[in-house]
């Protein structure tokens, strides 16, 4: 591995500052979440290895992983239930609501919804017809009083001995874990079920944060292992975005010694795919620290900045930061946990939040009998779309009266 400095205050320091765009300007107004920023400050290690064209991923490879990327987001979808979102995906994907510009939504089918037993995780299964894709995608950290339960286990870094006696997990991860895992393996005997072997070629299995992680667990612990869930020669495909590490190097090595059985009894190299994503000043891959003794699961990871995908050589893979020899404008400049694949999921989530209270508001109105000359409690959809954007109305506005302060000039 190379030398590195101990922080991000060395890349930092080679970004340069650029003005903002208005649309930048509103969009950082709106920033609630936690992005981790300080973290890839403090813990994160910056390599002193540069990434340039010649480590540049196929423009087809950020765009497979990008439409991924959108299941990996639409499991923070905790608020509204994801069966409402797949019911209505025509009408989400408007412009200003919720689903604008996930169009590898289109057409796709919800097999089915689960909160798992530890912390209320969510997560769910759905099935793409266009790509013949299972998809299994996980949630990360809930924000706000639904998340506290997940962030104290996330907190929980005592490791745990895999029941393999392969190595050391987080304990905190694999409490999660289990708490879906009976939700997770129904939801994919159902899909199979539904849509058999001719209409799945493959399995995806994606999660962004936290939900990598546990990826990266039920892995380990199901899929890669003798199971009578999966038929023989599936093909299997990770995706994860800024996955913190799930366990040691004796259990990341048990991890690798799995996917080369697996390969070799289903088919070869194409049998399993692995992508772990991590971002410019996204801190979460950094942890739990390596002085803990963990370690990224992945040996050949991407890099996230400047709008397009580097790989990491292997020799790199521990390190959380980069420098990118890249010339083209950057549209999220200060980077972060939430602002992968071109996106800014935290928008996502701020109107899933605006759809919750148009769907309560809808409600009400109709129970009450309150009719107006717009509103007609016949047509309950019709009601919760007005209030929808009567809530982008306001917010918009909100916005634009923040940005236009002195604090942004």
């Amino acid at each position: 591995m190379s030398t590195s400095s101990n922080s991000s205050d060395s890349l930092s320091k080679t970004k340069a500052k650029t003005a903002l765009t208005q649309a930048q300007k509103e969009m950082y107004a709106a920033e609630k979440l936690m992005n981790f920023r300080w973290i890839a400050k403090v813990l994160a290690t910056c390599s002193s290895y540069t990434l340039t064209t010649k480590d540049m991923a196929d423009e087809s490879l950020f765009t497979e992983l990008a439409e991924i990327g959108q299941f990996t987001e639409l499991a923070y979808a905790n608020v509204v239930p994801v069966s409402f979102l797949f019911r209505h995906q025509t009408s989400l994907m408007k412009p200003d609501f919720p689903l604008e510009g996930y169009n590898a939504f289109e057409g796709s089918m919800l097999v089915s919804e689960f909160f798992g037993k530890v912390a209320h995780l969510h997560g769910y299964v759905a099935y793409r017809p266009k790509t013949k894709q299972l998809v299994v995608a996980i949630s990360g950290t809930s924000g706000g009083v639904r998340g506290l339960p997940q962030a104290v286990q996330d907190l929980r870094t005592l490791p745990h001995r895999h029941k393999s006696r392969q190595g050391l997990v987080h304990s905190g991860f694999w409490q999660l874990y289990k708490g879906i895992r009976p939700f997770v393996l129904d939801g994919l005997r159902k899909g199979f079920e539904a849509h058999g072997d001719e209409g799945i070629q493959e399995l995806v299995v994606t999660g962004h944060s936290m939900g990598g992680a546990v990826s990266y667990l039920l892995l380990l612990d199901q899929l890669l292992v003798s199971n009578d869930i999966l038929r023989p020669n599936l093909p299997i495909k990770l995706v994860v975005f800024g996955a913190p590490r799930p366990g040691d190097s004796h259990c990341a090595e048990y991890y690798r010694e799995l996917i080369d059985k697996y390969r070799k009894e289903n088919g070869g190299e194409s049998a399993f795919t692995e992508y772990l994503v991590k971002a410019y000043n996204d801190g979460v891959p950094a942890l739990p620290p390596l002085f803990l003794g963990y370690r990224h699961f992945t040996q050949k990871p991407l890099y996230y900045d400047h709008n397009r995908l580097y790989h990491i050589p292997s020799s790199e893979f521990e390190h959380t930061l980069f420098h990118v020899d890249a010339d083209k404008s950057i549209q999220y400049p200060r980077g972060g946990h939430n602002y992968y694949n071109g996106r800014d999921q935290e928008a996502l989530l701020r109107r899933l939040g605006w759809l919750e209270k148009s769907l309560a508001e809808a409600e009400a109105k109709a129970k009450a009998g309150i009719k107006t000359e717009t509103l007609d409690r016949d047509d309950i959809t019709e009601n919760w779309e007005h209030f929808y954007l009567e809530r982008v109305k306001k917010h918009q506005g909100f916005y634009s009266k923040v940005t236009s302060s002195s604090f942004y000039r």
